[in-house]
């Protein structure tokens, strides 16, 4: 199997530090244009999420009772004592507690114990049954197929989650400490603990550790993170030139203005886009390509810079045109696409600028500078994208 293209995590940690949860992730991955043009929306990430979420969960799935009745017999159940008064003498009594009523007594105290249910442990179980049977169902959208060998245990789970002893308690997700409470209850309870924390995933507010754990293993999402990497290292160099990034929108695909502004020390505000397109329309310009593409019949999507930085003050720009690839003709169209994307921008919206082409370290190695008339355009990795940035930045602040 050949070994996947690498990203450093980094960015993705720098970018994640404003973002709240997984719906912000999601959303940020969804936004990330194609090369055909398909939009995803943030439930398609999270089916993919769920598609590798369920896959992983279904060896433990396979441990599963394939009869409701083995579930009902581990149910938790605890036992507790308490006092109890009755007229005759049962039980086990307690004297000592008896003679201090008076005597001869009236009444006889004594302990009795009574069994329960352990509502800690069925409010897990009903949390963990019940995420289990969501995240199925999603990744069944996907892949209709995909509990077909562990149909009879997602049916008696299914059966199991409708049952009063379940319907009786909250469902509340564990936390760590819950998880070990519930693996230590015994053999069957162990890989519900290991579900448990499986499903917890989600539920992090590590985004990191959800995008690497979760996200990763898809190759149809591992190179939208890639994009993201690039967003955060930008990102980043621009806090360390004490510059202040400030979210204006949620990141999408084709909305309408700059993904941030970015504040200034002393000077105006630059803009900074995600997915660009749609700078024209919000700039008042019409596009080279639209005018040059006027006659055809079927042109195709205006397509924009991956991420696109602008000082509208001074009229300069640095675009940047992410292929997470090590493909030869993709990285060709690279590129093409950078170029363009800087030439546009030069001829109508500003005086100078610089393009990046970034791909993973395994296809760049190192970095390489060609001169063109609209500007410098570099190949380079993420990992010395920050340095180009911050030579960028910092000649930008210093004039």
């Amino acid at each position: 199997m050949k070994k996947k293209l690498s990203f450093p995590e980094d960015g993705l940690v720098e970018l994640f530090r404003s973002w709240s949860g997984k719906g912000e992730l999601y959303a940020g991955l969804a936004a990330v244009l194609s090369e055909d043009d398909f939009e995803w929306t943030e439930k398609d990430v999270e089916r993919r999420a769920h598609l590798i979420l369920f896959e992983q969960c279904r060896p433990l799935i396979e441990q599963l009772p394939t009869n409701v009745q083995d579930w009902l017999k581990v149910l938790p159940v605890v036992s507790q004592a308490e006092m109890v008064r009755s007229r005759s003498p049962r039980g086990a009594i307690d004297w000592p507690a008896t003679r201090r009523q008076g005597w001869p007594p009236t009444e006889f105290l004594g302990r009795a114990r009574r069994r329960g249910v352990d509502d800690e442990l069925l409010s897990a179980l009903r949390w963990t049954v019940e995420r289990l049977i969501a995240v199925y169902l999603h990744a069944k959208e996907m892949r209709p197929t995909i509990g077909k060998k562990v149909q009879e245990q997602l049916s008696v789970l299914d059966d199991l989650a409708a049952k009063p002893e379940l319907q009786a308690v909250e469902a509340e997700p564990p936390d760590l400490l819950m998880v070990e409470g519930i693996r230590r209850a015994g053999p069957l309870w162990r890989v519900v603990g290991d579900l448990s924390d499986l499903l917890r995933q989600e539920e992090t507010s590590d985004l990191a550790r959800l995008a690497a754990e979760l996200l990763t293993p898809d190759d149809e999402i591992r190179w939208r993170l890639f994009h993201l990497c690039v967003l955060g290292t930008m990102l980043g160099v621009l806090r360390e030139q004490k510059c202040r990034p400030v979210s204006r929108r949620p990141l999408a695909g084709r909305s309408r203005g700059p993904a941030f502004r970015v504040d200034v020390p002393g000077a105006a505000p630059w803009d900074l886009w995600f997915e660009a397109a749609e700078i024209w329309d919000f700039t008042k310009n019409t596009e080279p390509y639209v005018e040059a593409t006027g006659g055809l019949v079927r042109r195709g999507y205006v397509r924009g810079a991956d991420l696109f930085l602008i000082d509208p003050a001074n009229k300069r720009a640095v675009v940047i045109e992410c292929k997470y690839t090590d493909k030869g003709e993709y990285l060709r169209s690279g590129y093409d696409q950078a170029l363009a994307y800087l030439v546009e921008a030069r001829t109508l919206l500003v005086d100078e600028g610089e393009a990046f082409v970034v791909a993973p370290i395994e296809a760049v190695p190192k970095v390489g500078v060609g001169r063109t008339m609209a500007g410098p355009l570099t190949y380079c990795a993420p990992e010395h994208l920050k340095g180009e940035l911050t030579r960028v930045f910092s000649g930008w602040l210093a004039s």
